[in-house]
């Protein structure tokens, strides 16, 4: 595998699992999907007409945690979460700098992800727009750090050379909940600065000591605040509808203290499942840019590890696909009942394994029965719940955690929608699906 730091491509990315062929599956009896309802629900949205335009003018307005000098040069820490409109947010940040008289530069603020490689996280960012082309500053993917000492609690804290050696630092992430612990500040700045910038010997030496423990991160990322060049924080908060609705900027020093308050703005932004409970849920596509673990565990009721109250929960839960911008990371896989051959055959092990095995959550990665096609990964699901009649199965399908405006419901579901404000339920229709096997 190559990559260009410029052109920010990576080329001869293959792989090959060698997911055997199962022998031919005889079912007890023939499942039929009950007719789908397609069904629209108003989320609380607030997004901003335009977040760059607004964080240029935020930034015009506060500027960086100090004054940058000319020439002085800016690391500008980004992650491998989908953030919405995130390619024009980072450019908007490389612009302010330039208009400073600062030199930017990109640097890959995400642990182990990616493979825990300069290629694998050029790639990350690469699926996520983020090249020299669309944002005007280079990418520096080294994963050289450097210790900077221990927290109280004795966890060594790390951060990327490249970042260390810069003259400021700006670190930009999406606020939100955490799967693996829970506490005032979770998956935010305070995690980006302790862990991302921390690079892979900063995930390991966190999950080490019990990554679990919420309060670690935010000494970690204390120490590294002290330590790295004067960093400045942009907080981004996304509505239910997953657009940018909120930004903040946020000084190094006052980054953990500020942070909790964005936290519960988005912890009330969360979206949800507008049902109780399913018998199947089908999430079409998984992936590291959706979830730390591929799927919002708030949402789909399983997977975390914290005791945030959840609202859905499912019997069986089937995947379909691994998202293109994931890279091949299908951690959290093993969180499904069923997949199918195609996430199977697409998903990275080195990849995966390197993320698993940092975190120490090797379950996340375990295969769970995987299906020919989309349709047998169906009926393999309906079958396994032998004690439900086919025509009553409620089943839930979603096009992944991040984006449940729209969704499907099966007809036995719908008199938990009836009638409820902000709800549009469709026509019911018959699951279609093409002569290979996958839904329509």
């Amino acid at each position: 595998m190559t990559y260009d730091r410029r052109e920010g491509s990576v080329r001869g990315a293959t792989v090959d699992i060698g997911v055997s062929r199962p022998t031919k599956v005889l079912y007890a009896w023939n499942v039929e999907i009950p007719r789908m309802l397609k069904v629209r629900q108003k989320l609380e949205a607030d997004a901003l007409a335009d977040p760059a335009s607004t964080l240029r003018e935020l930034l015009a307005g506060r500027g960086f945690a100090v004054p940058l000098e000319a020439g002085s040069r800016v690391a500008i820490a980004v992650g491998s979460r989908g953030i919405d409109r995130l390619a024009e947010l980072v450019c908007a940040v490389v612009d302010a700098v330039k208009d400073a008289g600062g030199e930017p530069f990109i640097v890959p603020a995400m642990g182990s992800h990616g493979g825990a490689t300069e290629e694998g996280q050029v790639a990350v960012l690469v699926s996520l727009g983020v090249t020299w082309e669309q944002v005007g500053a280079p990418v520096f993917p080294a994963m050289e750090t450097v210790s900077l000492g221990a927290s109280p609690s004795g966890v060594e804290a790390f951060m990327a050379r490249t970042a260390l050696e810069a003259d400021a630092v700006v670190v930009l992430n999406r606020v939100g909940l955490h799967t693996g612990y829970s506490g005032p500040v979770q998956s935010g700045l305070v995690k980006m600065i302790a862990v991302g910038l921390g690079k892979v010997e900063g995930a390991r030496s966190l999950h080490r000591h019990g990554f679990s423990a919420g309060h670690l991160i935010g000494e970690v990322a204390d120490l590294a605040i002290s330590k790295a060049p004067p960093i400045t924080g942009v907080a981004v908060v996304e509505d239910a509808e997953r657009r940018v609705c909120r930004l903040a900027l946020l000084p190094g020093p006052g980054i953990r203290s500020e942070e909790p308050a964005l936290l519960e703005l988005a912890r009330g932004m969360c979206p949800r499942i507008p049902v109780a409970g399913a018998d199947i849920l089908i999430v079409d596509e998984m992936g590291k840019d959706i979830s730390g673990i591929g799927m919002d565990p708030f949402v789909i009721g399983r997977g975390k590890d914290t005791e945030e109250p959840t609202a859905f929960s499912a019997r069986r839960l089937v995947v379909l696909r691994l998202s293109e911008a994931s890279g091949g990371n299908a951690t959290g896989i093993g969180v499904a009942d069923i997949t199918t051959r195609r996430l199977a055959e697409a998903m990275d092990r080195a990849v995966t394994y390197r993320n698993v095995l940092t975190s120490g959550a090797l379950h996340r990665a375990r295969l769970p029965l995987v299906a020919d096609t989309e349709r047998e990964a169906l009926r393999m699901a309906a079958e396994s719940l032998g004690d439900v009649d086919a025509s009553g199965l409620r089943v839930v399908r979603i096009r992944n955690t991040r984006r449940l405006e729209e969704l499907q419901v099966s007809e036995p579901l719908t008199s938990e929608l009836e009638g409820r404000p902000g709800i549009e339920l469709g026509n019911p229709e018959a699951m279609r699906f093409t002569g290979d096997g996958d839904i329509v």
